[in-house]
């Protein structure tokens, strides 16, 4: 008898299948799962993209980031925190480490180097000066800063009467570099200006004693922000750009261990005991008479990646001769420059003073820069090759035959005719020749 194959009846009592069913039902349920798991996916897409919409700050240092604090705050923090909202009184000595220079001499080129009145420097800083600043004696200016009112020989002259001095400036080298709220150099190198939690002033009262303070700018969000000024190279020296021709000249020391670094000022006043206010009438009371951090030249300097230098800050009160361009200048024939290496040099254009005269500047820096600016856009221009022009164009004096270069002395120089200190006009057009620096040496050694 032939055995037969026997399946189960599937077949419910209904007649309905029910292992179809079943696996219809799963079907449907894996559907939906993938259903939601596209719509999960799609909906994390969609965030991202918005994410990716919202433009991010061109610069990634934290809104919470500052360049100085209170060494007395903790790590990450750089407000005071108190029921009261009380600020109190620093020394300056929390804040960082505090250098106070000055300079009353201006060398060959009319730079004022800065030497030590307080604290220390590093011997691999090299030297510092200040350029673009007018500095006087009892009558006025020395040459616009720029004469050495015959003491070439010396390579300095006295620029302002004794015990006072022509430029004050102070560094300060912030506490706890490793503090996650303080800058990184590389942050610093990005921005134009940033956070700073203590602003300083220091000047040389008519007693020629020196009188310091600094104020906290918790409380004073219009105070707390300061420009980054950087470095820039030009030949052996870097510059920086403080504003209204005012620049620091920076010379790295060739060989850090074997220089003394920045000198001691000979005979240089006292240095005042720096205190760090509340922005607060009994501080005022206190500083009495304050200068407000508004009126401050003060900057986050930042030194070359490689230069193995800290960014610091510095802030300067410098003796500056303000005034209002006068003269007419003279027409001119020829090759305009050619005389400039003989005799007192030649006279400034007719149209030069024509486009300068009536202007007022803050320092003869400022005026320098704007007087060869006017002759970039003079007839004169087309005497110079592009390069020169150029130059000029940017407030640099042309550069002048190698054969008449001093040292360092590379380009054009201004000189005044009558000594500025004895009644000579600072911005008198007429009063004004220009010269090569070597035959501005002979005139003044012929004095």
């Amino acid at each position: 008898m032939a055995v037969k194959h026997i399946f189960p009846n599937t077949l419910g009592c209904n007649g309905i299948d029910g292992n179809r069913r079943h696996a219809e039902a799963t079907e449907q349920a894996q559907a939906a799962w993938d259903r939601t798991l596209a719509a999960n996916a799609r909906n994390e897409r969609e965030v991202d993209a918005r994410r990716r919409s919202i433009k991010k700050p061109d610069v990634v240092a934290s809104r919470g980031c500052v360049f100085a604090k209170s060494c007395t705050l903790p790590e990450g923090t750089i407000n005071y925190i108190s029921p009261g909202g009380a600020i109190p009184t620093d020394p300056v000595s929390q804040y960082g480490e505090f250098t106070l220079l000055g300079g009353r001499e201006t060398d060959a080129q009319g730079n004022i180097p800065l030497k030590k009145i307080s604290g220390s420097v590093p011997s691999s800083l090299g030297t510092l000066l200040l350029g673009g600043i007018a500095t006087g004696t009892a009558g006025g200016v020395s040459c616009g800063g720029l004469c050495t009112a015959g003491a070439v020989a010396s390579g300095t002259t006295t620029g302002v009467a004794a015990g006072t001095l022509a430029g004050v400036v102070a560094l300060l080298w912030p506490s706890s570099l490793g503090d996650s709220s303080l800058y990184t150099e590389e942050q610093l190198q990005t921005l134009k200006e940033g956070r700073i939690r203590v602003r300083l002033h220091v000047e040389q009262q008519a007693d020629g004693t020196l009188k310091g303070y600094g104020y906290n700018t918790q409380k004073r969000r219009d105070w707390e922000m300061i420009p980054v000024v950087q470095f820039v190279a030009q030949g052996s020296r870097q510059v920086a750009d403080l504003g209204d021709g005012v620049t620091l000249i920076w010379t790295p020391a060739a060989d850090p261990s074997n220089t003394l670094g920045i000198p001691a000022l000979e005979g240089a006043p006292q240095a005042p005991q720096i205190w760090i206010y509340p922005p607060s009438e009994k501080a005022d009371s206190i500083i009495v008479n304050p200068i407000y951090p508004p009126e401050y030249k003060d900057f986050i300097l930042v030194f070359p990646a490689d230069s193995g230098i800290q960014p610091l800050y510095i802030v300067m009160n410098v003796r500056k001769t303000p005034g209002t361009v006068t003269g007419q200048g003279e027409d001119i024939a020829g090759i305009w420059l050619i005389g400039a290496s003989s005799g007192v040099g030649v006279p400034i254009p007719t149209d030069v003073a024509d486009a300068l005269r009536g202007r007022e500047f803050k320092s003869f820096g400022a005026f320098r820069a704007a007087l060869w600016k006017a002759v970039s856009g003079s007839t004169a221009a087309d005497q110079f090759v592009k390069q020169s022009v150029g130059r000029m164009r940017t407030g640099r004096a042309p550069r002048v035959r190698k054969a008449d270069r001093v040292g360092g002395r590379l380009s054009y120089e201004l000189h005044h005719l009558e000594k500025v200190s004895e009644g000579g006009g600072v911005y008198d057009l007429d009063n004004l020749r220009i010269n090569t620096p070597r035959n501005h040496i002979d005139l003044h050694r012929n004095e």
